[in-house]
């Protein structure tokens, strides 16, 4: 297992590639995403390791498998706990099997990798419309997804995908938006603005890691969504059909200098970043076919 004691009391657990579950353990003990159903026992067994033995919360950004799939198993593990998710994905968390075969038909063989998600009793979760309590503040940040918000909590930012896809390598920083077909700009842009109100932030990353200054990082990323969308209705404009999306990741990966840490990445990390790439230029054109 591999544990990155990130910050005083604030631990990021390492569960697939670049798949991440923020823990904090000081006077709440809360997790920020939960990773697949497929690493529940990597991430209870690094719980045990920190010695957690019991969660007040367990924060989901959004319920897409990678952040939210291992809710319902690890939940059975801390009955104490209560999730906090959109209010819009309650009903997928009590019954997820839509929320199953949408993934299957969207990622294909990397949810079958992810596992499925077994069910979440309903009183168990609080809307993030109706959870209230001194110290926190959940922001919506639809774009990459509907149900996405964002926690906002001591003097970090948990921001899910509402800011990217982040690595920091040893010689730069890598970045890229997270936006899957169902992707819509605007919103994302003004989740990114909704953020940008929050000054003297650190920001953590699903995705992954952390940056000491949030507001530098989600201006990069948003200047970094309008190149995207120069880039790739550029390519929207000369060519159709399938290779549209490899005409896009061409173009992209010559213009937009902070994709440029890809050629550091290993290789089967490479290889799966670069289908992330591909489904992320796929909600651009979706979307930019249909403004």
């Amino acid at each position: 297992m591999n544990i990155i004691e990130a910050r005083p009391r604030l631990y990021l657990i390492e569960l697939e590639q670049e798949i991440g579950s923020w823990i904090y353990n000081g006077e709440y003990q809360f997790l920020v995403d939960v990773g697949p159903k497929a690493t529940t026992e990597k991430l209870i067994e690094s719980l045990k390791s920190l010695k957690i033995k019991r969660l007040d919360f367990v924060f989901l950004t959004h319920i897409h498998l990678d952040h939210a799939g291992a809710t319902g198993t690890l939940i059975k593990h801390f009955p104490e706990a209560k999730v906090i998710c959109h209010k819009s994905a309650v009903k997928h968390l009590i019954d997820p099997q839509k929320l199953w075969e949408g993934s299957k038909k969207i990622l294909g063989e990397v949810a079958l990798k992810y596992g499925d998600l077994d069910p979440v009793q309903e009183e168990k979760i609080i809307s993030s419309e109706e959870f209230k309590l001194g110290g926190f503040k959940l922001v919506d940040t639809p774009g990459h997804a509907t149900h996405h918000i964002c926690l906002v909590f001591d003097k970090y930012i948990f921001a899910g995908e509402a800011g990217g896809v982040f690595r920091n390598l040893d010689s730069q920083i890598y970045l890229r938006p997270a936006s899957p077909p169902g992707f819509k700009l605007n919103e994302a842009v003004e989740s990114v603005d909704r953020l940008l109100e929050f000054e003297g932030q650190e920001i953590c990353y699903a995705h992954f890691g952390i940056h000491s200054n949030a507001h530098e990082m989600l201006g990069r990323f948003k200047n970094q969504l309008f190149l995207w969308r120069d880039v790739i209705s550029g390519q929207l404009k000369r060519f159709k059909g399938e290779e549209l999306v490899d005409r896009s990741l061409t173009a992209l990966l010559k213009e937009d200098k902070l994709l440029e840490g890809l050629k550091d990445f290993k290789e089967d990390e490479k290889k799966l970043e670069l289908f992330f790439i591909q489904k992320s230029i796929q909600g651009f054109l979706e979307y930019l076919s249909s403004s």
